[in-house]
């Protein structure tokens, strides 16, 4: 963090008020001139931008202690990744959110099997909700989880629309439709191919409208997995209303590509190593939006208007072909073939994730320049204090923070399978 300081012998009382408001003011919206060589040009007159250095002294450490482990094989044997890479990252195909109530339940969305798996407080397995189908209460794919009031409700992206479940007898409530594949009341928006990103409530959603979608006909004019494509990114009703102006606009997940004895491969998914959008949203509402190769976190209100942005001066990790191969390529010839012959980044991303707490403290997980793949997190208020530091391996993707505990998805190196482990949080005061 940067501080101003000034010395107040010769100020009189009147004049120190003044002061101290610029004080503040300049602390949020610039940087010194001995910190600005560590900022990219392009940052240089971003308002209200706040610099996290590593030479910060945090105001505490924080240890977590291992509380409960998540097992139960009749209900998690879905839950899996690659066999080679042991990171956790690279494995939320299956993953499709994970709530917890205020007594403690547990609730795991689950993609592949389109169904919510829950579990009490101890880690017991209790029942599922949903399951593949049409019908109420039924999934064709779970795009995301989220609590509210006394409701578990569950947004399926293909049905475009909203199951609920009453979190006392996890009982069906209701389905509501969800509009947003509407022709949108924006001019500039109409025709843009859209998709959902983030549950706000049961009402709002984050939706991304594209510029173009991607085109993978190599060798047509067509085709864009060479090219960044920009998404704009709105606060959208249910009902298929916008209900702001632009929060952001971020890049789309980036793709590597090769041309091998004639068949043209290409990445599906979002990788790790490769650039993707990030955008997390706290208890109250507040927007934080990300590129993963930026260090840089900007923050919105809850009706999408800039507020100020984070950044973290780092040396990211390098890339090497034959690591990412052995985590990725999953004994496949054709992801082997991929990664053998694509073009890869120079860098790996500067962060893998950003999650909110329940007390809306920011939790920034950055890859940072080292001989193993580790993730160094950033415990940051709200306002852009450090809180704490802490390192964390690979294998380990926090989902959830509330009461006190972090609820993390972890990746077994030896055989992928994934399970959801409980830590208990303890800050001590430096």
């Amino acid at each position: 963090m940067l501080k101003i300081s000034f010395s107040w012998r010769s100020v009189k009382l009147m004049h120190m008020k003044y002061i101290i408001l610029a004080a503040l003011f300049l602390g949020y919206t610039s940087c010194t001139y001995q910190d600005e060589e560590s900022i990219p040009e392009n940052l240089r007159d971003l308002q209200n931008l706040v610099i996290i250095q590593h030479k910060s002294s945090p105001e505490s450490s924080v240890k977590f202690i291992r509380d409960l482990v998540i097992d139960d094989r009749n209900a998690t044997a879905t839950w899996y990744t690659d066999t080679s890479s042991g990171f956790a990252f690279a494995g939320a195909d299956w993953f499709a959110g994970l709530e917890v109530d205020d007594t403690g339940k547990i609730f795991v969305g689950d993609h592949h099997e389109k169904v919510i798996y829950v579990f009490d407080s101890t880690g017991k397995y209790l029942k599922k909700l949903g399951g593949e189908g049409r019908g109420p209460g039924e999934f064709n794919g779970i795009f995301d989880i989220k609590i509210q009031s006394d409701q578990l409700f569950a947004f399926d992206s293909f049905q475009f629309r909203t199951t609920f479940f009453s979190l006392d007898s996890l009982d069906l409530i209701e389905v509501r439709n969800v509009y947003i594949n509407r022709t949108p009341d924006r001019e500039e928006l109409r025709g843009l191919p859209s998709h959902p990103v983030s549950l706000i409530s049961d009402d709002l959603l984050i939706v991304g409208y594209m510029n173009e979608m991607r085109n993978a006909n190599y060798g047509t004019e067509w085709y864009n997995l060479d090219q960044e494509r920009p998404v704009s990114y709105y606060i959208v009703d249910r009902e298929g209303k916008i209900r702001s102006e632009m929060i952001d606009e971020l890049k789309d997940l980036e793709n590597i590509t090769a041309v091998v004895d004639g068949n043209h491969l290409f990445n599906l998914d979002a990788l790790p190593f490769l650039q993707q959008p990030m955008i997390s949203i706290s208890k109250e509402g507040y927007i934080y939006t990300a590129n993963s190769e930026d260090p840089l976190i900007k923050m919105h209100k809850d009706n999408g208007d800039y507020i100020k942005a984070f950044y973290i001066p780092m040396e990211k990790k390098s890339i090497d072909r034959d690591e990412i191969i052995n985590m990725f390529a999953e004994d496949d010839e054709v992801n082997t073939n991929l990664l053998l012959h694509a073009e890869l980044p120079e860098k790996w991303p500067a962060l893998s994730s950003i999650v909110t707490d329940d007390e809306n403290r920011l939790w920034v997980a950055t890859i940072p320049k080292s001989e193993k793949l580790i993730h160094e997190w950033w415990v940051l208020q709200d306002t852009g204090e450090l809180i704490a530091t802490f390192k964390w391996p690979g294998n380990r993707s926090i989902e959830k923070i509330k009461n006190g505990y972090v609820y993390a998805r972890e990746t077994d190196k030896a055989t992928g399978l994934q399970q959801i482990v409980r830590y208990r949080i303890e800050f001590e005061e430096l």
